[in-house]
C-alpha cells in the first residue's frame, strides 16, 4: 500500500474546551468532564514517551492502523518519544477515565469520512503536532484525541494549559480555497456551542449560555472555556470540493457575542509617531471571514485577527505592532 501526499490540507486544532461548571449528566459521556479553572502556575510535563492509540471505524481503516504501526509511519517534532499501538492490544488497560474509544465509534456518524480514522494518547506534547507532523500519512478527517497535553499553545505560540478534563483533539480537512480558512473556525466554534446545547437537552440539565468571541474563543458566563486554532499547508495546486460557510452564518450569529458592539480602533498614525482611534460598530463578517466594522461617516473596515487584538471587554481594537 503507498501513501502519498493529497491535495492541499488545513489542519484545524481545538486546542482546549474546559467545562468550568459541568452540568450534571448521566455517566454516559465520552469524556468524564470535571470542574476546572484557570491554573497558571500548572507546569505538565512527561519523562516518559508517550502512547499513540490506533484505532479505525471500519477494517479498511483499522488495517491502515497496522500498517502505520508495523512500518513506524508516524512521527513527532523535536526528541518526543512515543510508542504507537492498536487499541484492540491495549483496550483493557485503559482507565476508567480515559477517552472511550469505543463510545466515540458507536456515537459517530458515518455520513462524512471525518473521525473515522482516530489517535488517541492519554498524554502527548500537542494533538496538534500530531496531525501536522503526519499529514501525507494520516488519512483525510484523521481525528487525534488526548487526555492531556504538555505543551499545548494557542493563537501567537501563547501557552494553553490542557489538564484532565479538557476536551482536546484535532484533525484534518481539505479545502477548495486556502482563503477560506478563516471560516473553519467558526465553523467549529458553532459545532461546540450546538452540540453543548443538544447535550443540555438530551439530558435534561440547565442550558449552558456558551458564546462566540471572534475570532477563535468560547466564553461562558464571563470566562473562557475553549479555543480554536487554524493552521494551512499548501501541498498542490489540485483542489477539491467544499460548501461555503453562508448556509451556517444566520446560526453562527445567534451564539455570537459582536452584533452591534461598538469598537474603538486604535492605530498608529502614518508618521508612526501617535496612536489614532477610530470608533466602529461591528456588523459581522466580511467576505473573506475576517471581522468588519463601519464607522460613523460610513467607511468600513476589515480587522484581521493575526494583526489585531481585540479586547471585547475594554470595546478596543488595538493594531500589533512588531
Amino acid at each position: 500500500m503507498i501513501f502519498g501526499c493529497r491535495p492541499p490540507l488545513s489542519h484545524y486544532h481545538l486546542s482546549s474546551f474546559r467545562i468550568l461548571h459541568p452540568p450534571k449528566l448521566p455517566p454516559f459521556s465520552l469524556f468524564a468532564f470535571s470542574a476546572s479553572a484557570p491554573m497558571p502556575d500548572i507546569k505538565m510535563e512527561s519523562s516518559t514517551p508517550s502512547l499513540m492509540v490506533l484505532c479505525g471505524k471500519s477494517e479498511a481503516e483499522n488495517d491502515l492502523a497496522k500498517s502505520l504501526k508495523n512500518n513506524n509511519a508516524l512521527k513527532l517534532p523535536g526528541d518526543d518519544g512515543f510508542e504507537v499501538v492498536l487499541h484492540s492490544e491495549v483496550e483493557s488497560g485503559l482507565g476508567n477515565e480515559a477517552f472511550r474509544v469505543r463510545d466515540y465509534f458507536k456515537c459517530l456518524s458515518t455520513a462524512t469520512g471525518l473521525g473515522r480514522f482516530l489517535v488517541y494518547s492519554p498524554g502527548l506534547s500537542s494533538t496538534q503536532d500530531v496531525v501536522s507532523s503526519n499529514f501525507c500519512e494520516l488519512p483525510v478527517g484523521a481525528v487525534c484525541v488526548a487526555d492531556v497535553q504538555f505543551k499545548g499553545r494557542g493563537r501567537s505560540a501563547n501557552v494553553w494549559e490542557s489538564p484532565k478534563g479538557s476536551l482536546l483533539f484535532s484533525f484534518t480537512l481539505q479545502m477548495v480555497d486556502g482563503r477560506m480558512v478563516p471560516h473553519v473556525q467558526y465553523v467549529v466554534s458553532l459545532a461546540m456551542t450546538e452540540a453543548i446545547n443538544d447535550l443540555c437537552k438530551q439530558f435534561g440539565a440547565s442550558h449552558l449560555n456558551v458564546r462566540i468571541k471572534w475570532p477563535n474563543d468560547l466564553y461562558l458566563d464571563g470566562l473562557k472555556v475553549g479555543g480554536i486554532l487554524c493552521t494551512s499547508t499548501y501541498k498542490s495546486q489540485k483542489f477539491n470540493v467544499s460548501a461555503g460557510f453562508q448556509p451556517l452564518e444566520e446560526l453562527y450569529f445567534k451564539s455570537w457575542l459582536h452584533s452591534g458592539q461598538r469598537v474603538t480602533v486604535q492605530d498608529v498614525s502614518e508618521k508612526q509617531d501617535q496612536f489614532v482611534e477610530n470608533v466602529v460598530t461591528i456588523q459581522g463578517l466580511s467576505p473573506s471571514g475576517y471581522l468588519l466594522g463601519i464607522s460613523d461617516d460610513g467607511q468600513t473596515c476589515e480587522l484581521h485577527p493575526d494583526g489585531n487584538r481585540f479586547d471585547f471587554f475594554q470595546g478596543l481594537v488595538k493594531r500589533r505592532l512588531g
